[in-house]
């Protein structure tokens, strides 16, 4: 009898967990159905000589192109670019900085700098010029001073907010990109920082920027004469390329050539990190980029905020005492491959008649999914303009559909039906093997015992 239920056990347990291995995958084929419709090539299509490069989008954050980009790489004096952004985000534009000790003489001799002196004065958008054009380290340690108080804390600072802008690799010791052994970040990671800084005009036109003067100061009786130093922007360079806005190049021993690029055609703006260059090769492989970029991919505009922005009644005991403003927080793009057609697009908007529960701001109140050739390309949620407060905290109430304001979206309900389906489906199959062991097992007992009792029938027949 042990033995049976032995059996009994082992049997329902595999079956168990066949059911759950086999069912388990189409979660994940959904998934895989409902991701973007662009694709990431593989990384030997392009033959770059980079050890480490990504081609992003700079609008929609999409990687295109990718090669390495989550292996740490000293970034040299792309860092600059992350010292830029807190330079912009600390709103001291219109600041004046006066360097000091250690700002002029804790950089490496032989360094990039403009012969700044101790004490001298020039404003923060100088500096940013400095800093960007010429790679300036002094000008980078002056910044850091003058936004956080000192070069420790600004890169705290700095490590932090790549942290907030979804970094997972990075980690910064100074503002310039000397070399630290500690001092790192990673392909992915310099873009997202790269895109996040495009959100500044002034960045955008310093990059673009080929020549700028710093006129004479407190300590200095001649103008400055600061010339860019990314080739893609600079007839006659061979590199000249034609879009690009510009972007920060790098150097140390260790880190070899790095650069960031921007380029834009029409509607389309792309973003280009690599590592680990040598000679001219950064400047080889971000064509190539480019060039693979704009050949096969555009960015179109999906749908402004208006045009899908939902207005819902508020009702308190059926009469309505408000409406909400359901909307997305920005305009909505997407990247698609260059035949892409908008006309053969399509989107469903998912969303309650009216609301009778309280609402706070930002809540998801409803989606929009947009559809290409029958296949979900991007689903955006609409959120509550302002709050609502009801004295009779009901549930959602909607005659289109009768779901909780948690379930209106369609990718959570969609996986949380399959997740049931899945126990269910495994819950049978576990009681129909039980049952199926359970009349094995029965068999063989029966066959055991007619087994036995023809044996006792013969030995009486033998002693008779």
């Amino acid at each position: 009898m042990k033995k049976n239920i032995l059996m009994i056990f082992l049997a329902t347990t595999i079956l168990y967990y066949f059911t759950c291995s086999v069912w388990a995958t189409p979660i994940n084929a959904t998934e895989t159905m409902q991701d973007d419709i662009t694709t990431v090539e593989e990384i030997d299509e392009l033959n770059l000589n980079s050890d480490a490069a990504i081609l992003m989008d700079a609008t929609t954050g999409e990687i295109l192109y990718e090669k390495n980009i989550n292996k740490k790489e000293y970034p040299a004096s792309i860092t600059k670019v992350m010292t830029a952004l807190l330079a912009f985000e600390s709103n001291k534009m219109d600041e004046t900085i006066t360097f000091s000790h250690n700002a002029i003489f804790d950089i490496e001799p032989g360094s990039s700098h403009i012969a700044l002196q101790e004490g001298e004065q020039i404003t923060m958008k100088q500096a940013m010029y400095a800093l960007l054009l010429r790679s300036a380290n002094e000008a980078a340690l002056g910044i850091a001073e003058q936004v956080d108080g000192s070069v420790e804390k600004f890169a705290e600072h700095m490590t932090q907010r790549a942290k907030e802008l979804g970094c997972k690799n990075t980690n910064f010791i100074n503002p310039n990109g000397l070399h630290d052994e500690n001092h790192y970040t990673t392909a992915y990671d310099m873009a997202l920082i790269a895109k996040e800084a495009l959100k500044f005009k002034e960045f955008k036109e310093i990059i673009q920027t080929t020549y700028y003067e710093i006129p004479p100061t407190n300590k200095q009786q001649e103008t400055r004469y600061l010339y860019g130093q990314h080739q893609m922007i600079k007839p006659p360079s061979i590199y000249v390329y034609e879009g690009c806005e510009g972007g920060k190049t790098g150097f140390t021993d260790e880190a070899q050539n790095t650069l960031i690029t921007y380029a834009k055609r029409d509607d389309t703006e792309l973003i280009v990190v690599v590592f680990q260059c040598k000679g001219a090769q950064h400047y080889e492989d971000t064509i190539k980029l480019f060039d693979y970029g704009f050949s096969q991919y555009k960015t179109v505009k999906l749908s402004s905020i208006d045009d899908i922005s939902q207005t819902i009644p508020v009702l308190d005991k059926e009469t309505e005492i408000d409406s909400i403003i359901a909307k997305p927080n920005e305009e909505i793009y997407k990247t698609v491959p260059i035949d892409f057609d908008i006309s053969k697009m399509t989107k469903v908007v998912d969303k309650p008649e009216n609301l009778t529960t309280s609402i706070h701001e930002n809540d998801i109140i409803a989606t929009v999914t947009f559809y290409y050739n029958k296949e979900v390309i991007k689903t955006v949620e609409l959120l509550a303009d302002h709050s609502v407060s009801l004295e009779n905290n009901t549930i959602l109430a909607s005659t289109q559909n009768d779901k909780k304001i948690s379930d209106i979206s369609p990718s959570y309900f969609h996986y949380f039906n399959i997740a049931i389906k899945i126990i269910v489906f495994a819950i049978i199959c576990s009681i129909i093997a039980f049952l199926i062991a359970f009349i094995i097992c029965r068999f063989i007992s029966w066959r055991k015992r007619k087994k036995r009792h023809l044996a006792r029938v013969k030995r009486k027949r033998r002693l008779r």
